[in-house]
């Protein structure tokens, strides 16, 4: 049967079906050229049940979507009246970001709104037998037993309790399989520990998200439905810096959305397939195709052309500074030129005319001395002028925010209230700070309340040179309890692998302090570094993505072949003191050897290396020098033959 028709924006069906009249319509229901193959439950939190009017809410609904720039919704919605149909079924809705699914991958969910707030109670009444009746005839449809095709919203966002954290998947599960087999429902079980974070603070959590999004995408604000918002979340993205936008290219219409640290796009209705620029350009910067037109709109959302020759824009793309917040200028400081520009993530500058000695505002940002503290202020003044706001150093969420590094101002500060809380906050390219009205002093971020419940960070960056974030591609320690630390910015010394696979490891002993090590392999002239660097205490250190060739051991001749060693090979630094190997005392390097065991373990569960993949530097340099690092090589190779 052709389904009904669809009115409005987005396309909503609009009509409400009896339990009865729901059965006959999905039973003949024409799902296209894909079914779907999973259920995502919902509660709408507000409105709730006596909120409920119908088509009249509905409709509400509605034009709540159309003013956030929805291009689509839920599908059903089950509410004390009756069950109520929005986007068809045959197409793919949005309603719970990458738990959307996409044609690409080739599956979709639907997306099931239960009217009400079930965080502390359950779902009852005519509400609760609406939606069993909706997951029961789907899944008589579609033959996906319950537990195979139910899901929670939740389990796609960590920033929502939805559907309510007193909704166990075992209750609405076992109710749904009791209504397929025409039984009696098992007794609802007592509800047990309601999740984190508690009610309060998830409503706090996501009106300061909602308060960071808002400021640069003309109304959309934040959506935990979104696609492009929760992966903004998990990867530390930062804030929003414009809309979500269409455009045409080459024939297909593409979806794209920039945030501090990356542009987010994807390829129209596949919502759950998002992609990166980063990953797009690779590194590079193309003077046509998909890349170029997506780095050229996100310079447009930052109200500043794209300039492929301009020092400023290559580092930029280079560090993943984000859209730029204002155009190029310049300004004199103590007699000097300096040449600037503001970036989501950063500033930008340089003394006239040393174009390509371009510096970051942020490396001087806890300076002491008077003439860079003049420099930093007044380039600070220039960056919120810029960002619409006004610097001021005496405050202390600008004091902090500068301490931070989370980047330019979306707005001056302001006040909200929030169950009878007034706070103060100011929204950052890569935070939200506040406090709670008059403890002025007493400045919380965003980024930690979300931390203290499991949330992502957002992409706030710790105190420099190194962030300790974005590790999910690394297998978890499973003894020892090391971590792996991702340094932001990472290194620029790598190139492509060439479709070349790794199977070797190299060492290399690197004397003088970590930090010192790290900023001479982040600096944007470098041309060396390594995938990870490893200290005398034992922390490991990652400033090349393990998918990239790292320049570190350059190229080799054998047999009159000349091999490109940084395609095949992981390139780890370990930590010496300064003046080694003069001293001839690497120090005590058992913590250092114990967490080199363990990423040789990692890096062998995914490359299956050789005992012997492992080379010293110097052994390839034609020196024995590194024997005497306090290596021991025999233990070392072991690590690779479990």
């Amino acid at each position: 049967m052709p389904d009904f028709p669809t009115e409005g924006s987005p396309p909503f069906i609009n009509r409400m079906l009896t339990i009865a009249e729901w059965r006959d319509y999905v039973a003949n229901y024409d799902f296209g050229r894909l079914a779907p193959s999973r259920l995502v439950l919902h509660h709408t939190y507000r409105p709730d049940e006596t909120m409920w009017r119908g088509l009249t809410t509905m409709r509400g609904i509605q034009k709540f979507y159309a003013g956030k720039g929805w291009t689509a919704g839920p599908h059903i919605f089950t509410g004390p009246d009756g069950i109520w149909l929005a986007t068809p079924m045959a197409q793919i809705g949005i309603h719970a970001g990458t738990g959307n699914g996409s044609l690409a991958q080739g599956w979709y969910s639907i997306g099931l709104e239960m009217v009400g707030y079930f965080d502390r109670v359950l779902p009852s009444g005519k509400v609760w037998e609406h939606s069993v009746a909706v997951m029961g005839e789907l899944s008589r449809r579609l033959k996906i037993p319950p537990r195979q095709l139910i899901s929670f919203h939740r389990d796609y966002t960590n920033q929502k309790s939805c559907p309510g954290w007193a909704v166990t998947k075992e209750w609405v599960w076992s109710q749904v399989e009791a209504y397929l087999n025409n039984a009696a429902p098992p007794p609802a079980l007592p509800p047990g520990q309601i999740g984190t974070p508690s009610p309060d603070e998830e409503r706090l959590i996501e009106t300061l998200l909602e308060e960071g999004y808002r400021h640069k995408t003309k109304g959309q604000g934040y959506n935990a439905d979104w696609a492009f918002h929760q992966y903004a979340l998990e990867h530390q993205l930062g804030m929003p810096m414009g809309p979500s936008v269409r455009m045409k290219f080459e024939g297909k219409e593409y979806n794209y959305q920039p945030f501090a640290r990356d542009t987010l796009y994807c390829e129209v209705p596949n919502w759950g397939e998002v992609k990166t620029l980063s990953d797009l350009l690779g590194g590079s910067i193309p003077s046509s195709g998909l890349g170029r037109a997506l780095l050229e709109a996100t310079y447009q959302a930052g109200g500043s052309p794209f300039r492929p020759d301009w020092a400023f824009h290559q580092y930029a793309v280079a560090r993943k500074l984000g859209p730029p917040v204002g155009k190029s200028a310049q300004i004199t400081v103590d007699g000097k030129q300096y040449a600037y520009q503001a970036f989501a993530v950063d500033t930008l500058y340089n003394l006239v005319p040393n174009w390509k000695d371009v510096r970051q505002l942020s490396q001087i940002s806890t300076a002491t001395d008077p003439a860079t503290v003049r420099l930093r202020d007044a380039l600070l003044t220039e960056t919120y002028r810029q960002a619409g706001t006004t610097y001021r150093p005496d405050w202390a969420f600008h004091q902090l925010a500068r301490q931070w590094a989370i980047g330019a101002p979306l707005a001056q500060s302001y006040q909200v209230t929030l169950e009878k809380t007034t706070y103060a906050l100011q929204p950052f390219a890569l935070d939200v700070l506040y406090n709670v009205v008059p403890k002025w002093s007493e400045v919380k971020r965003l980024s930690d309340l979300a931390r203290q419940h499991g949330m992502p960070v957002l992409g706030a960056a710790m105190p420099a040179p190194v962030l300790a974030v974005r590790s999910a591609e690394i297998t978890p320690p499973t003894d020892g309890g090391f971590n792996i630390t991702q340094v932001a910015p990472p290194a620029l010394a790598f190139s492509e692998r060439g479709g070349e696979r790794v199977s070797m490891v190299v060492l290399h002993a690197i004397p003088g302090p970590v930090a010192e090590t790290i900023a001479a392999m982040t600096d944007f002239n470098s041309r060396f570094a390594t995938h990870y660097l490893i200290s005398l205490d034992g922390h490991i250190y990652r400033l090349v993505d393990e998918a990239k060739a790292a320049w570190h051991a350059g190229f080799a001749t054998s047999g009159g072949t000349r091999y490109n060693l940084n395609r095949i090979s992981i390139g780890i630094a370990l930590e010496r003191p300064a003046g080694w190997p003069a001293t001839r005392d690497a120090g005590n390097t058992d913590a250092q050897v114990r967490a080199l065991r363990w990423l040789l373990r990692q890096l062998d569960g995914r490359y299956r290396l050789d005992p012997d993949a492992i080379v010293l530097w110097s052994s390839l340099a034609g020196s024995d020098e590194e024997a005497l690092a306090g290596l021991p090589l025999g233990a070392l190779r072991e690590a690779l033959m479990g």
